[in-house]
C-alpha cells in the first residue's frame, strides 16, 4: 500500500472520459511512473468525484488530468440529435394512427392486429356462405363505438380498403414531414415539424 497516494487515481482519458480507473494507493511510485508514461494521470478524490457524478454539472478530464466543466452543446449537436429523435418520434406516430379506428358507412371499425385477423376471418366465412347460399351472406359485426351493424365481405374489404388509403396518405405525410426534419437548420424547425395530413 502507497500511503503518499490515499485518495489519489490514476485514470487514462480519452475523448474526454475516463477510459480505465485504478486506485494509486494500490501501486508503489515506480509503478505509478509507468501508468504515468503510458498516458495516465493523477487527480485528487475532489476532481474523481467530479468525473463520476458527484458534483454539480458534468465534468470531462483532459488529457493533461485537468478536469473541467463538460462545455454546453453546440447548436449543431443539439441539431444532430434532435432530428433522429424527431424522426422517431413521428414514426410512431404514424404507426400509432395506422391502427386507429376507421370510419367506414358511418361506422367506427377497430383495426389493430386482433381486428384484421377477425376482419380476414370474416370475409372468408361470408365467402364461403355467399358461395354456399348463392345470395350475398352478411354478419352482425360489433363496430369500434359498439354499434351492431350487418355486414357482407364486400363492407369489410371496403374497411381494409379505407384502412388502405389512410396507410397511404399517412406514409406520404411521414416521408414529408421526415424530409422536412432532414432539412431543417435548427432544434426550434425541427421540432415545429408535425404529421399533417
Amino acid at each position: 500500500m502507497n500511503d503518499k497516494r490515499v485518495n489519489q487515481y490514476l485514470i487514462l482519458p480519452e475523448a474526454g472520459q475516463r477510459k480505465d480507473t485504478k486506485l494509486a494507493v494500490e501501486y508503489d511510485e515506480k509503478q505509478i511512473a509507468e501508468y504515468v508514461a503510458d498516458g495516465y494521470v493523477i487527480v485528487n478524490q475532489a476532481d474523481f468525484n467530479k468525473l463520476i457524478g458527484n458534483a454539480d454539472g458534468e465534468y470531462l478530464i483532459a488529457d493533461d488530468g485537468t478536469v473541467y466543466p463538460k462545455p454546453a452543446p453546440t447548436d449543431a449537436e443539439l441539431l444532430a440529435s434532435a432530428k433522429p429523435a424527431k424522426i422517431a418520434e413521428l414514426k410512431a406516430e404514424r404507426d400509432s394512427r395506422e391502427v386507429e379506428p376507421i370510419e367506414y358507412a358511418d361506422n367506427l371499425y377497430d383495426y389493430d392486429d386482433k381486428a384484421r385477423e377477425r376482419i380476414n376471418a370474416a370475409i372468408i366465412a361470408l365467402d364461403v356462405q355467399t358461395a354456399q347460399t348463392k345470395a350475398v351472406a352478411s354478419i352482425d359485426w360489433t363496430t369500434a363505438d359498439n354499434a351492431d351493424v350487418k355486414v357482407t365481405a364486400d363492407d369489410l374489404r371496403c374497411v381494409i380498403a379505407s384502412v388502405a388509403q389512410r396507410s397511404n396518405a399517412l406514409h406520404i405525410a411521414y416521408r414529408e414531414a421526415k424530409d422536412n426534419v432532414e432539412t431543417a437548420t435548427t432544434v426550434a424547425d425541427v421540432e415545429a415539424v408535425t404529421l399533417s395530413l
